[in-house]
């Protein structure tokens, strides 16, 4: 019944005006959506190899924001897509073969609606696509109950949709990934580091036991149809559209980390969006500022946060303090903790779950749904505002606690690092990336 609602409220109310519907007598096992703004025509090569015996959808939405003039910009992605070979019986829905078993939907955005709002950007590109995948897949033109998401710029691995098994009960899955080398070592170096950073930042929250500790790739998610409709789609976001629509996700059911082949993704300057991974290797290169890692005293205080929430339901906010020190926190860091929790009107919230939290389970819930990924990432700004500011990896591997895994030798090679991460995690690459 839920599911049925959600679905009915979304069609009704969420969904982009105008998307086509799905061509009769016309059936896929899997689709993938994939925004396209200044793109490569390469990237149509490596989209004919993504199946295998299932067959699956490309949704390629082709997209410019408002704030490039240029309208030659995705001219020769166009034209690519013109000299291939049209699904005869399709016509009418820009649908191409690009192999035997992978068929492309190229929905030409700009050309329909104009160049988009600057501020929309990326997000509003996938929610496009999203929308018209889950709107086939409601109308019976595509099997699975999972829209994938990825960029341009990756590779997926031969096993990318019989992967998502693992993810069953999720409402949303999280691919491994891994950056290839550039042909410049100065991009390659920087988007390594970066990728540590990203590493870093998730090996905090699982060390403090965040229930939003996964990693927030465009490029690697994968959402099931119902909770997509529960979230009201994709943000309308020129960037961090992951961040957000993951935060949304994880309050309506599990997010499964995937093991297994990485994702390859290209290292490169970007100017697509206004942040992430792109714009901060270009920050790493032209500012030369390595000091990009969180001080662990800021997951150390989160850790002990989470810690003793569930004696909140029985204590006054009052008794802050004395509690997070019986975790071992200092006592200036129990003191910024405290403060910084108040400047989040944590009182408001204790309030609002002390009145919907009637066990303690359910108290717990209750603030995990209000200090989500979101207010978890502005606490940790916080201490890190309070204390010591954002750190080099050098300054980082003399501290405690030490987050990456086998760093006994105080070992500062960024690829070191990343290796030791990846096998923890169980993930692998090919030795061609």
């Amino acid at each position: 019944m839920k599911k049925d609602i959600a679905l009915k409220r979304y069609l009704e109310r969420h969904i982009e005006p105008g998307l086509p519907d799905a061509p009769q007598k016309s059936c896929w096992q899997h689709v993938l959506v994939i925004p396209a703004y200044d793109e490569s025509p390469d990237l149509l090569r490596a989209l004919s190899c993504l199946g295998e015996t299932e067959t699956t959808l490309v949704i390629l939405v082709i997209n410019r924001p408002d704030s490039d003039p240029d309208a030659t910009r995705n001219k020769s992605l166009r034209d690519a897509i013109s000299r291939l070979e049209p699904v005869s019986q399709y016509t009418e829905h820009e649908l191409y073969r690009l192999s035997t078993s992978v068929d492309l939907m190229a929905f030409d955005m700009e050309a329909a609606i104009g160049p988009s709002p600057a501020a929309q950007g990326v997000g509003l590109a996938r929610k496009m696509g999203c929308d018209i995948a889950m709107l086939w897949q409601h109308q019976g033109a595509i099997r699975s109950d999972w829209i994938c998401c990825s960029d341009a710029d990756a590779l997926l691995p031969k096993d990318y949709f019989s992967r998502l098994e693992a993810g069953a009960n999720s409402s949303a899955a999280v691919f491994p990934f891994a950056h290839r080398p550039d042909a410049s070592d100065e991009v390659s170096e920087a988007t390594a580091l970066y990728e540590l950073r990203l590493h870093h930042y998730v090996l905090g929250l699982k060390y403090a036991n965040s229930p939003y500790a996964y990693h927030t790739l465009g490029s690697c998610i994968a959402i099931k149809r119902q909770q997509y409709c529960q979230i009201r789609g994709y943000p309308k976001r020129s960037g961090g559209e992951d961040f957000y629509v993951l935060n949304k996700l994880a309050k309506v059911g599990s997010i499964a980390s995937l093991d297994g082949e990485c994702i390859a993704i290209t290292s490169r300057r970007s100017h697509r969006v206004p942040f992430g991974t792109g714009p901060a290797v270009e920050r790493i290169i032209t500012e030369k500022d390595t000091r990009i890692f969180y001080h662990p005293e800021c997951f150390e205080s989160l850790r002990a946060l989470l810690a003793v929430v569930p004696k909140l339901r029985e204590c006054a906010l009052d008794e802050l303090i004395p509690l997070l020190l019986s975790q071992g926190l200092a006592s200036d860091l129990a003191l910024l903790t405290s403060q910084s929790l108040h400047k989040m009107n944590i009182s408001k919230a204790m309030t609002h779950c002390l009145q919907h939290g009637k066990t303690e389970a359910q108290f717990v819930s209750q603030f995990n749904q209000w200090f989500d990924g979101f207010k978890t990432l502005k606490f940790v700004h916080a201490i890190r505002d309070g204390r010591k500011g954002m750190m080099c990896l050098e300054e980082l591997l003399k501290e405690q606690p030490a987050l990456f895994p086998n760093t006994e030798s105080a070992i500062v090679e960024v690829d070191v690092l990343l290796g030791n991460i990846r096998k923890e995690l169980g993930w692998t690459i090919e030795t061609t990336l």
